[in-house]
């Protein structure tokens, strides 16, 4: 990676003195960043999300997930070299920070694995429980994001195909219209809009046939585990070898006109694909929101009822809702779509087969893999992660793409990337489950070894988040000496929170890190402090002599 040393401007000259380290981590254990941290603790149904082309996060993020106890896998050997150790930078108080953190009730029974490595020699700084299988959460998208880089290739691009088993004739296609999937994660409202252009720029009015929908190079299983299955917010991702909008809908909710009327609700996109039950009211202005936005699935249709009270006056609320059978629901607003283009479908939109000796329309190209996995990583997105794992399968093992056929291949990825036999457990791709296991020592791993291929390297780094920047970490770590200082991929779950990636000492050193708590009992911004001074100690941490 390029260096460029990080100047000491960006932290106060009093803490540039020896001991820095120590005194910034107890200021942190007494509550320094906090806020930062809490601040960093949302669900993805907050609201906030801008508009589609900006919502990788709320229509996929992961950071939230049900109650679970949090586990660390008792009979996952530990790597040699885990005692903990100093190398070259003097980071022995390590140790006391964690330990002091740990000392906290609120903390007590927490476990806690890292591993902190130079980048340029690969030398041990510091190490505690690095070989030990814990519950990783999202970090479990370091192995996924970085699979897919080297085995798929940064530019690689996912391929929707149409085709025809009719003919053009003025502004008539006289037949089917036929849709082949292969995976794509990326199509928004707005790609499908760029799609349906084509069919209208071609002169084409009328399509008398079908619309049928190929997602043979997946198979039908949307969802993971039951967890997910049983889920409806965006992160509990539904798969599919055709699918829109990382196979969410957002529901608008907007106050009515008085104390009393009904609210208004609009979905983004607007389809038929759901129907929407309205049996909130607008309440006081004085009175806080109740609004509840639930999605079923009965007799073949999605249903959105939102209920509840919202205040009078008050701004727009904005809930996301995963839907079931996300090829049918690909193919309805690709009808939809067209219709507001001006191209009328005469048919029925179903699934089957694309037959031999069709005619190719056209083909769309997803963005290169370098951006979608900078997705994955920057907003965490549960969906992507899914997607490529399944993509993964069928790439390298046949079509159909399964979640089986993608774990066989991620677990392959780990073993040429040096993780130890029982140093890991693969169960999905994002991390939403709590089967999955790996190391700190494993996840470093992964990071060097795609730091280390040219071809990946810089697509890698550029996928994390920056402290108090972008991603997963906008609202953390953004004070001096964090700030910018830290690119990293984070994890949440009730009781577990990791992160992993690499930090710029101010000597201008890149180090990696891996830091995975389990089994806490305590709000995640008070872990995430520990995890806050311990990034500030290896950051301000001097070579020894």
């Amino acid at each position: 990676m390029t260096r460029t040393t990080r100047s000491p401007r960006s932290l106060p000259g009093w803490l540039l003195s020896p001991g820095l380290a120590l005194a910034l981590s107890v200021l942190l254990a007494i509550g320094f960043g906090g806020e930062a941290a809490r601040a960093g603790d949302t669900d993805p149904e907050d609201g906030t999300a801008s508009e589609i082309s900006k919502t990788v996060e709320a229509w996929g993020g992961e950071e939230s997930a049900p109650e679970a106890e949090a586990t660390v896998d008792p009979d996952a050997p530990a790597d040699a070299g885990d005692a903990e150790a100093a190398g070259p930078y003097r980071l022995e108080e390590l140790s006391w920070v964690i330990d002091s953190f740990l000392a906290k009730r609120d903390l007590s029974g927490a476990r806690v694995g890292i591993l902190v490595e130079s980048l340029v020699t690969g030398e041990v700084l510091f190490a505690r429980n690095a070989g030990t299988a814990m519950t990783p959460a999202s970090n479990m998208k370091v192995v996924t994001g970085a699979a897919a880089l080297s085995i798929l290739g940064p530019n690689y691009r996912f391929r929707t195909e149409f085709s025809t088993d009719g003919a053009i004739d003025g502004a008539f296609l006289g037949g089917n219209v036929y849709v082949l999937g292969s995976g794509d994660p990326s199509i928004v409202s707005e790609e499908l809009w760029k799609i349906v252009e084509e069919f209208r720029l071609r002169g084409i009015e009328r399509i008398t046939g079908d619309i049928v929908l190929d997602a043979s190079f997946f198979d039908s299983v949307a969802a993971t585990s039951d967890d997910v299955a049983n889920g409806q917010r965006a992160y509990h991702a539904r798969t599919g070898a055709l699918a829109l909008n990382f196979s969410s809908v957002a529901v608008h909710v907007y106050p009515g006109s008085g104390e009393g009327s009904q609210p208004r609700v609009a979905l983004a996109p607007g389809t038929s694909f759901v129907d929407v039950r309205n049996e909130a009211t607008t309440g006081s202005s004085r009175r806080s929101s109740t609004l509840s936005v639930v999605r079923t699935y009965a007799s073949g249709r999605n249903v959105v009822t939102v209920s509840g009270r919202i205040p009078a006056g008050s701004r727009r609320t904005v809930v996301y809702r995963n839907l079931e059978d996300p090829v049918l629901y690909f193919g309805t607003v690709m009808k939809e779509f067209l219709a507001v283009a001006g191209v009328a479908v005469e048919g029925i939109v179903r699934t089957g087969p694309v037959p031999s000796g069709t005619a190719l329309l056209f083909t769309h190209r997803s963005k290169p893999l370098s951006l979608v996995v900078r997705d994955l990583n920057k907003f965490s997105n549960n969906f992507v992660a899914e997607q490529l794992v399944k993509t993964l399968g069928a790439e390298m093992e046949g079509p159909p793409g399964t979640t089986d056929s993608g774990q066989l291949v991620l677990g392959r990825f780990l073993s040429t990337a040096g993780a130890a036999s029982g140093s890991y457990r693969v169960f999905d791709g994002s991390g939403f489950s709590r089967e999955n296991r790996l190391s700190p020592r494993t996840i470093v791993r992964v990071i060097r070894r795609t730091l280390d291929d040219f071809e990946t390297s810089h697509e890698y780094a550029a996928s994390l988040s920056v402290s108090g920047t972008d991603g997963t970490l906008e609202d953390r770590m953004g004070y001096a000496g964090l700030e910018g200082a830290v690119r990293a991929k984070t994890g949440l779950l009730d009781g577990v929170t990791a992160i992993a990636g690499i930090v710029r000492t101010l000597a201008g050193e890149d180090i990696l890190f891996s830091i995975i708590v389990n089994d806490f009992r305590c709000e995640a911004w008070k872990v995430r402090d520990m995890e806050h001074a311990i990034l500030t100690s290896i950051v301000s941490a001097a070579p020894g002599e």
